[in-house]
This record gives C-alpha cells, sequence and structure tokens, in this order.
C-alpha cells in the first residue's frame, strides 16, 4: 500500500484529528499515523482545567476568561461534527418550572457532548501556607471583579461535592476557611473524542487513519511505516510531517530532533515540565451536586458523569491528586485521600471504582517546532495534553500557521 498526501499527521489522542479537520477544510489532503492500537489509550484530554497557578505570576484574569463555559464552546464547536449543549444550575431550575407548568420546552441533543457551567471552590486550612496562598488568590479574583465569596466553617463545608452532615459535631470544620470563585466549564471528553474520531475516519476513509503503527524511516519522497500486522509502506508527503507532542511521543521526538536539528534540542526539554497526577474515581453513597469542582491543595474533587446532570446529581466522584514526590499510589496519596473523605466530608466509608496514574505536561512554551528531516518541512506541535478545549486552540492555531 502506498499513500500519498499533502500533510502526514503523527500522533495520538485528539490533536492529530483536530488537525485533520481543520486542513481538510482547507481542501489538503492528509492520512494519520498512530503508535499506539487505539486513539485514546493514553487519555491525554481532560475534561476542565486543573488550575494549578504554580506561580503568583499567572495572568488570572486571562486563565478565568480562557475557561469561562462559553469560551470552551467557542474553542471546540469549530471542528466538532455536530451540536455542543451547555448545562447551567439556573436553566435546568427553569426547565423543571416549564415542565410543571406543562409548557414547551426548548429542544436540546441529549446525545451531544455537553458542557458544564460549575463553581470553583478553593480550600485550605485555617492556620499555615496554604492559607496565605488562598487568601493571596482570593484578593487577586476580588481585584479583577471575579467577585468571590469567602466562607468559613460549615457554610464553607456544605458547598463542596460529597460533603455529608453526618457526624458534623464531632469534626472540627471551624478549621477550614475558603471560597467560592468564577462559574468554569468543563466538557464530556468522551463523547467529544468519539464523535470527532468516527467523523474524521468516515471523511478521510480508514485507509487514511492508522493504529498500531512503527515507523521505520524517512527520505525525500516520504516516510516508510509498518502495522503490527502487515508489510512497509510508504505515505509521499507533498508538504510537511506534523508530530503532536504528547507524553507517548517526548521519546521518539527527542530522537528525532538528536538527529535532524539538534541545536532546538535544549528549547524543546524547556518547552514542557511533566506533571505526576493520580485518578480517583469513587462512589458516593448519596448523590454529589454536578455545580461545584473543589480545590483542596493538591487535590480537585468533583461529580462526574456524562450529558445533562441529573436533579439531584451523579454518584460517581472524579478526584484528581497531584503528586509532587513523583511516587504514585503512596503512603501519602494514601493519607491526604483519606483525610479528606473521612475528617472532611465525613464519610465513614468509601468505593474505590479505578485508581489511574496520569502523566500530564505543564506547557513553558506553545510554539511550534520547525526543522527539516530529508527534505521533509517538519513540526512537533507542542500543547497536545491537557484540558481538551485548550487543545482545540492550541492546534487550531498551529495548523493556521502551515
Amino acid at each position: 500500500m502506498k499513500l500519498k498526501v499533502d500533510h502526514l499527521l503523527i500522533g495520538t489522542g485528539v490533536a492529530p484529528l483536530l488537525a485533520a479537520q481543520r486542513l481538510t477544510a482547507r481542501g489538503e489532503s492528509v492520512a494519520i499515523l498512530n503508535p499506539d492500537p487505539d486513539f485514546f489509550l493514553e487519555n491525554s484530554e481532560l475534561p476542565l482545567d486543573l488550575l494549578s497557578f504554580e506561580t503568583t505570576n499567572t495572568d488570572l484574569s486571562r486563565r478565568f476568561s480562557n475557561n469561562v463555559p462559553e469560551q470552551v464552546y467557542r474553542d471546540l464547536i469549530p471542528e466538532f461534527p455536530g451540536a455542543l449543549e451547555i448545562a447551567k444550575e439556573e436553566d435546568l431550575r427553569k426547565a423543571a418550572e416549564r415542565a410543571a407548568e406543562r409548557a414547551p420546552e426548548s429542544y436540546r441533543v441529549e446525545s451531544a457532548p455537553w458542557i458544564r457551567s460549575r463553581h470553583r471552590l478553593w480550600v485550605a486550612p485555617a492556620r499555615g501556607p496554604s492559607r496565605d496562598r488562598l487568601e493571596v488568590l482570593y484578593l487577586r479574583a476580588l481585584d479583577l471583579g471575579w467577585k468571590p465569596q469567602w466562607l468559613e466553617g460549615v457554610s464553607l463545608a456544605k458547598r463542596f461535592p460529597g460533603f455529608s452532615m453526618r457526624n458534623i459535631e464531632s469534626r472540627s470544620l471551624e478549621g477550614w476557611v475558603g471560597f467560592v470563585g468564577p462559574r468554569l466549564g468543563d466538557i464530556d471528553v468522551s463523547r467529544y473524542r468519539t464523535g470527532l474520531l468516527e467523523f474524521v475516519r468516515e471523511r478521510l476513509g480508514r485507509e487514511n487513519v492508522l493504529t498500531s503503527v512503527h515507523l521505520l524511516n524517512s527520505d525525500q519522497r516520504g516516510i516508510r511505516f509498518q502495522r503490527r500486522e502487515g508489510l512497509p509502506s510508504n505515505v509521499e508527503i507533498g508538504r510537511s510531517v506534523l508530530y503532536f507532542w504528547t507524553p507517548k511521543l517526548e521519546r521518539m521526538l527527542k530522537q528525532n530532533l538528536e538527529k535532524d536539528h539538534p541545536r532546538a534540542l535544549r528549547g524543546f526539554m524547556d518547552s514542557a515540565t511533566l506533571q505526576s497526577w493520580e485518578e480517583w474515581d469513587l462512589l458516593s453513597r448519596d448523590p454529589v451536586s454536578p455545580w461545584v469542582v473543589a480545590h483542596l491543595e493538591s487535590l480537585r474533587i468533583w461529580s462526574h458523569g456524562e450529558g445533562l446532570p441529573p436533579a439531584a446529581g451523579w454518584s460517581a466522584i472524579k478526584l484528581m491528586r497531584r503528586e509532587a514526590s513523583g511516587r504514585w499510589m503512596g503512603e501519602q496519596s494514601l493519607q491526604e485521600v483519606s483525610r479528606l473523605v473521612f475528617q472532611f466530608m465525613g464519610w465513614d466509608r468509601f468505593t474505590l471504582r479505578k485508581l489511574t496514574p496520569r502523566s500530564l505536561y505543564r506547557w513553558n512554551q506553545t510554539t511550534p517546532i520547525e526543522y527539516d528531516s530529508d527534505g521533509i518541512r517538519t513540526l512537533i506541535i507542542p500543547g497536545c495534553d491537557g484540558p481538551i478545549h485548550w487543545i482545540a486552540a492550541q492546534v487550531r492555531k498551529a495548523i493556521d500557521g502551515v
């Protein structure tokens, strides 16, 4: 089999699919080679921004503005082949009132990816450096006009997703402070990715969207590759090769730069810092409010589900924990989660459905790296893991420059 295309896209995850949509809309031919057997095996996309502020120099207003539900919608809709829906708490209340009055409901695509509008809630112990950082963040949000609401004790704890009133007198909730911040967006990642992949496969043809690919070598005519099962094949490239940088591809990209463009190697290594996270899938005894995402030091926690949230909320809880030491699922990890669940949230036990290690980049630089490889224009596209709407914006910006 021999392919001939304008652009060859190499990578895993949603980024090469977004790029394929953008390029084919311009009338250019593309093929996608994925080293994984499945496009989403690496699972490099997040439904929301975890908002890990590394320094006080973060442009807070811009960061918040980039994550409001309307901006998430604007970032994701151009390449998606269907509808996206937005869910807000007040809209659901109005819909319930219309249903009670038997008034006609507005049309919604229930099976579409839904963007939910959720308040962010920051929580910290009342004493210590975490409170100092929290107060700085609160004052900055206040100065920028985001109208944060300061809370303490029980009034704060009641806003926390999954909080239980059981045995509340025996818990020292007065030792906690925090504030409710802006409402930001998150999306059904699985629905978005699956819908996009199915459309791209149908548009390009399955022979142009290949998985389990091992790259063999390249020359001035193109790239030679081999699938897990089958003979070596060639793809002839008319214009460029685009690599979409996720942790899965880092080793390959580093080797390519050492061979073809060693001067760019230092900039490549400085462009991203790898972070270790743990993803805990918990099950709550009671439904959990779907309208809040909570931040407690290294933890992020929210009610998890797909589609339009039910009135009472979902029973599934997603918890993300940043592991600073690089050791996943150690003793400290269990201690932090147990303190949160038992001492603060007031559970007497919890059900762990799944625990998954996640490697995610903190991007320091998102400018594509361009070089010549055997006479072929080659680009490395950064910013291909993280919040899925942010990936879409980065890929669009990079492709528009090709």
